[in-house]
């Protein structure tokens, strides 16, 4: 039996979390895999989530069904994968963006840690936004002061870890999941559920390019989470059965994923919508429109309080000597990320929120998807059957293949970009396609990643040799 050291954490809820990203010991695994569904359905149920439905409609102009569909297709294709990595947590103890260190190596891996440390103040930034326009429209003390009040909220559950954060995900689910029954029984007699499709609308590209971009932002929305997936099932217990967490993590996802984007939609068909609180002060009475805010708000810090945790996983992620001396604990890179999303939100906050929400969630799919192929290749190549947790910490290699497949797979999807920022030479000459960008980059990064490791199915021995020499 491990002995129990003096930081023991358990399931205490108000003690600051004292793990990093080091493995969490059997000692310490505690909770139920149920958890994990009211975590992840709280976090998803949220005004940016609603926000991404009315894309399809109002910016790509699809109708109403021909978004459903895409909707569906796009959410239920990334949380498999959700599901999958969920069950890679309390296997190993270890958070996600570590793991991916057995197929890149330790300052490989240091690539995908920057991007999703960047990524987590990019989402943080965009639900921030939306929770500062609800307290503006309740508190009318001007951006700044809202966007003080927010961060200082967020930060607090932050700082205290992951117990406080599955009891504040729990007690908020039910909370919001009533507040958002009640705004979509209010919707539903307003939706104009049979409105044509508009193909002049200012991102349509044709009612195929317009439905495959659908698909790439609720598939992106869906990305966003992926690089988390463990982290918040790393202290279930080692024995947790995969169906059940699996299970837990797909429903949480794609129940409230699903039901608000095919609610924006439907209010897209409505009004035009000049800021994200719009969606809602025209169709209900005052008082439940001041109940709505208070939602919007509540589901701004369920969201916001993951991408703060994980974000500071990452940057701890990038283990060398000037980080580590800058940011010693992961409450301290947990109070950075608040800072600097914190400034983002004030800049974003004041332009144009829609697309730069449409492009920020393409940009994002485009790394974290040859990232995936890696990681799920890797796993279902050499690391099914086995629980090496070394292999993510001193025996983890310089630079692995996992590093050159990513890269490889990123620049092969370059000409099939599709946003207004940039568009490749593909998008450019078949713009019917829309954007396939990372379907190309997930298939060629397994392909060139099974290609590289293929050896160490058949010899074990030829591991060493996808590493730098001076590791071998």
């Amino acid at each position: 039996m491990e002995p129990i050291r003096k930081d023991y954490y358990g399931d205490e809820v108000l003690h600051v979390e004292p793990h990093g990203i080091d493995p969490i010991s059997s000692s310490e695994r505690h909770g139920k895999p149920h958890s994990l569904f009211t975590l992840w359905f709280s976090a998803n149920l949220e005004f940016a989530t609603l926000t991404l439905g009315v894309l399809s409609v109002g910016v790509f102009g699809l109708n109403f069904w021909q978004a459903a569909i895409a909707i569906i297709v796009g959410t239920v294709l990334g949380t498999l994968f959700l599901g999958l990595l969920t069950t890679f947590g309390y296997r190993w103890g270890v958070p996600q963006l570590i793991q991916s260190r057995a197929a890149f190596g330790f300052v490989g891996n240091f690539l995908p840690s920057i991007f999703n440390f960047i990524a987590g103040i990019g989402w943080y930034a965009v639900n921030t936004v939306l929770g500062v326009y609800a307290l503006q429209w309740l508190l009318p003390i001007g951006f700044f002061p809202d966007l003080v009040i927010m961060i200082a909220i967020q930060a607090v559950v932050s700082v205290y870890g992951h117990n406080l954060i599955h009891w504040v995900e729990r007690i908020s689910a039910l909370v919001l999941a009533i507040v958002f029954i009640i705004i979509t029984v209010y919707a539903i007699g307003h939706i104009h559920f049979n409105i044509p499709q508009n193909i002049k609308g200012e991102g349509a590209t044709g009612t195929l390019g317009s439905f495959i971009l659908s698909i790439a932002v609720s598939l992106s929305y869906v990305f966003g989470w992926m690089t988390f997936s463990s982290d918040y099932s790393r202290y279930l217990p080692k024995n947790t059965s995969f169906k059940r967490a699996f299970n837990a993590a797909f429903w949480g996802v794609v129940i409230p994923c699903v039901w608000l984007e095919l609610l924006g939609a439907g209010l897209a068909t409505i009004k035009f919508v000049a800021t994200p609180t719009d969606l809602i002060s025209g169709i209900m009475p005052h008082f439940l429109v001041v109940l709505a805010m208070l939602a919007i708000i509540l589901g701004t810090v369920t969201a916001n309080v993951l991408n703060i945790y994980s974000g500071s996983l990452s940057l701890l992620a990038i283990d060398v000597k000037w980080i580590r001396a800058i940011v010693p604990k992961r409450w301290v890179a947990a109070l950075i990320i608040g800072i600097l999303g914190g400034v983002l939100s004030y800049v974003g906050g004041k332009t144009g929120y829609y697309q730069n929400y449409n492009n920020f969630l393409l940009v994002l799919s485009y790394w974290v998807s040859p990232w995936l192929a890696v990681v799920v290749t890797d796993y279902a190549m050499h690391r099914r059957h086995g629980h090496e947790v070394s292999d993510f910490y001193e025996n983890s290699g310089t630079v692995r293949a996992g590093l050159w497949a990513f890269i490889i797979g990123l620049i092969a999807s370059v000409p099939f970009f599709n946003q207004q920022a940039f568009s490749g030479f593909m998008a450019k000459t078949y713009p019917q396609i829309g954007d396939i960008s990372y379907y190309v980059s997930f298939i060629v990064a397994a392909i060139v990643y099974y290609a590289l490791t293929a050896r160490q199915m058949r010899d074990p021995a030829a591991k060493q040799s996808i590493i730098q020499p001076d590791q071998a």
